[in-house]
Formats: C-alpha cells, structure tokens, sequence
C-alpha cells in the first residue's frame, strides 16, 4: 500500500511505501496542490464509549469493541484506552475480561487497545468532583481489588484516576506506580498538601485537569493550582470548546508546556449520536446540534460528545498553537507517557503503519480524515 501526503510536522512531501502492516519506504516526492497532510494515528487514553458503546455497561461484547474501534479509526484515532469509569467490583472485572478477551482474538484489537484506564472507583463522592460518576459505587483504594483488576485484565491496567485524600491512597499510589501503572489525580476534592503528598508518592498525571471539579473554589489555595504548578504532574486536557475555555487553556499550556500536555477526548458513549434527547440510566441527557452533550434542559454537560479529529484543530485556535506542533498532544505525548511506539515525532522505517492523511478547513474547525492506515487496514472517508 502507498500513502502520500505532506508530514505536518516536517513540511516534507512524502510517498510512503507499506508492507505487512510497516513502514517499508519513505521517498520525499515534488510537492503539488491537493496533497493531504499527513501525521500518525491519534492516540486517546480516555474512550468511555462512542456510537451507543459504552466501556462500562453491562452488555459488552468483543463484537461491539471491534464496531467502536472501526468508528473511531474514520475519525484518526487508531489507538486508544478504552475507560472504564466508577462501577462495582463485578461490573468492572467483567468489563476488563470482555476487553482482554477481545483483544486476544483480534490482532488487529491487540493492535488498537494497548491498555486500559480505569477512572474511580476512588474518586471524591462530593458533588461536582464527583462528576456524572455513581455515588453508590464510589469506595476506598484497595489493592486487592488491584489484583483482580490485572488478573481479570492480563496486566493491562495502564492508568488509574483517582482522588488521593482517600483513607489509604498514598499506600495504594505507591504501590500501583511500582507496578508500572500511572496514577493520575482526577475526581478529587484534595487539599493542596494532599496533592503534594500525591505526587511524592508517585502519581504523575492529572485527568481531565478543570473538570470533575468543584463549581466555585477556594480563590487561591485548591486543588487546580497546585496540579497547574506541580512539575511532577503532566495533564489531560479536554479541549473540545465546551469543557475548558480558551484562556483556561493558554494558561495550562503556559505553565505545563506543550511535552507534558496530553489531548484526550473523554468521549462518551452517546458521542457520535444524533442530535435528540436519551437517557443515560436515569438521567435525561441530550445531544446538541454541535455534538456536545449535556443534561437535559439545563446549561450543565454530560460527558464529552467529540473525538480529537475536533479536538486538535481546537486547541490549536483557542490557543495560537501551530497545528503542527499541537499534533504531538494527540500522538507523540501520548505515546511517550505509555511508553509506546509512536513516540518519535514523524515518519520512521521500520515502524508499524499507523498514518493519517486529512485536510484542514477554516481555523478550529474539524479535521477532514481522508485515509487512515492502521494495523495493515486502510479506511477511506470518501466525503472527506
């Protein structure tokens, strides 16, 4: 298989030769118009679901993890954690069987989901940093529940979102992070030492960092601007237009950098979905003409409603970020902090193929995927 595009990064015109689902050539060619521009495959370490699939509910199927990731691979993303959020014990041991069952059958799932995330159950239980989390379900670390997490899992736990004020969440961060697991502070109501004490334990990431957050705070000391200061901590940001706004996120770029920001979508499972009114278990929810979801008839959201095919080019305009930079938040830094191939920027032989071609439109508006060749599949969008 060929790709030919211009690599954003290096402004090179590229020919790129594929053989048995690796990079087997590259030739730099003239440049002309029309060309696509070309980057690796995203890299989202926070899928709660997409199109009516959600990583946490009861009836899910290898089948239906293989419909998510063909869906979100028309959209640039070819790897991803898929996320398991606050649940009971049963619920999530189950979820990570079918996950890691799925992946053992399907090379090109092995391929896709180099992990998983699993958001709370060890988060705050105040409202607001609570988030859209069950209240019934939330409880204290434990590092036996830990063992039958990676047993049901085979290892595969990559991150834990967690609040670290909780009885006994320091022990359980140090011993998660002796695992190789990264803890990220998320869902938390944590003072600033008990951030501090966080991070000299071993967490490393904060999730989602601005949302799953109080209403009002603290004017200066809370738990926003000790993860902002941290220089143990990278961040999560979500930066789809509705959660953060565009000076918030200036000032997360200015203080972090751009290496230790890392762009995730949080999308959930009716992302994708038509506009309309559902229910999410109890909760009347709606999906907006925009794609943003939020709780019926109020101001309030309810999950994330874009992938970072929206994302990027966003970030980018909200905060003057060339587009050819601000692509490494979506593949290189995450790649880097999972420790996965990927993590050089650009094209290199010998690499898996994992490359998408797409065209970009007016300032923060969504990138128009074209090609994206992933684990020896190629998926065209013929309206791209």
């Amino acid at each position: 298989m060929l790709v030919e595009g211009i690599d954003i990064v290096s402004g090179k015109a590229l020919r790129i030769t594929v053989d048995s689902g690796h990079i087997a050539q590259i030739h730099e060619t003239p440049a002309h118009a029309g060309l696509p521009l070309l980057c690796p495959g995203f890299l989202d370490i926070q899928v709660n679901g997409y199109r009516g699939i959600d990583y946490s509910s009861k009836d899910l199927t290898s089948e239906k993890i293989a419909l998510l990731v063909e869906a979100l691979a028309h959209t640039g993303t070819t790897r991803h954690l898929p996320t398991i959020i606050t649940n009971s014990k049963d619920r999530i041991v189950s979820n990570l069987r079918v996950i890691a069952n799925a992946r053992e059958s399907d090379a090109a799932l092995h391929q896709a989901i180099p992990g998983v995330h699993i958001e709370g159950p060890f988060i705050a239980s105040a409202d607001g940093p609570r988030g859209a989390h069950d209240k019934s379900f939330v409880r204290e670390p434990s590092i036996a529940e830990l063992d039958a997490w990676q047993m049901a899992a085979g290892d595969l736990i990559k991150i834990i979102t967690m609040a670290p004020e909780l009885p006994g969440a320091l022990e359980f961060i140090k011993e998660a992070t002796n695992r190789g697991i990264i803890i990220s502070i998320g869902h938390t109501a944590a003072s600033p030492r008990e951030i501090e004490a966080a991070v000299q334990a071993g967490a490393s990431l904060s999730t989602h960092l601005g949302n799953g957050s109080h209403a009002q705070l603290p004017r200066l000391q809370n738990y926003l601007w000790e993860q902002l200061a941290s220089d143990g901590l990278k961040a999560s940001i979500i930066s789809d237009g509705f959660h953060l706004p565009a000076s918030v996120l200036k000032v997360m770029l200015r203080t972090k950098g751009l290496d230790n920001l890392v762009l995730v979508s949080d999308i959930a499972f009716l992302g994708g979905s038509a506009p309309g009114q559902y229910h999410w278990g109890e909760v009347a929810v709606e999906v907006h003409a925009d794609g943003h979801i939020g709780l019926a008839g109020t101001p309030f959201l309810a999950g994330a409603g874009h992938l970072l095919d929206w994302d990027l080019p966003r970030f980018a305009a909200m905060t003057g970020t060339p587009l050819r930079d601000a692509v490494s938040l979506a593949t290189v830094n995450p790649a880097t902090l999972l420790g996965l191939e990927g993590a050089a920027k650009g094209f290199r032989i010998g690499d898996p193929a994992n490359i998408v071609s797409f065209h970009t439109g007016a300032p923060g508006e969504r990138l128009h995927v074209q090609e994206v060749l992933f684990h020896d599949r190629l998926v065209q969008n013929h309206s791209a």
